[in-house]
């Protein structure tokens, strides 16, 4: 029985030790918000930037292709002489050339969205070692991203990641 009652005033002890502990103890929490990061880092920019260069000439095609059908197509409205044949040959083209279109720019959607969706992650990779770095220099408990109702201007920290991300660019730039 004393053995019982020792270990229940031990555990007590050590219970409302740890209350007290954690009432004295300060937590530095932080918010980032990332869609605002991801519109306004450089490296966000690059990405974009590096998408319009390679999708930028099969946009420009697709372009050209719709140009020809709406020619086309005006083509058939303008010219009352055209003969039935005519018409229906230029008829069946721009069918063929409206669903040779429609494929274009599906392949085109479906590898530009691959590609942004690469590109983003390597970005969310950079971010997160920048949050890593930031939460241990500026001794972070806890740093927030999406999912929060409520954020006041002394906890959101995405002004000093963005700055973070801006020097990184610099660096990386003058070491290429």
């Amino acid at each position: 029985m004393n053995v019982l009652i020792r270990y229940f005033l031990f555990l007590v002890f050590v219970l409302s030790s740890t209350g007290a502990i954690a009432e004295n103890h300060s937590y530095k929490i932080g918010f980032v918000n990332t869609s605002k990061v991801l519109k306004q880092a450089p490296q966000a920019r690059k990405v974009e930037e590096r998408l319009k260069a390679e999708f930028g000439p099969r946009e420009g095609q697709i372009k050209e292709q719709r140009q020809e059908i709406l020619a086309l197509e005006d083509q058939i409205k303008s010219d009352k002489a055209i003969n039935s044949n005519t018409r229906r040959k230029l008829e069946r083209e721009i069918r063929l050339k409206v669903s040779q279109l429609k494929f274009l720019e599906q392949e085109f959607r479906e590898d530009q969205n691959l590609r942004r969706n690469e590109g983003i992650r390597e970005l969310q990779q950079v971010i997160a070692g920048v949050l890593e770095k930031l939460g241990d220099s500026g001794n972070y408990d806890l740093i927030l991203t999406e999912g929060v109702s409520y954020v006041s201007g002394q906890t959101d920290i995405t002004d000093q990641i963005i700055e973070m991300l801006n020097q990184l660019a610099e660096t990386t730039d003058e070491a290429q």
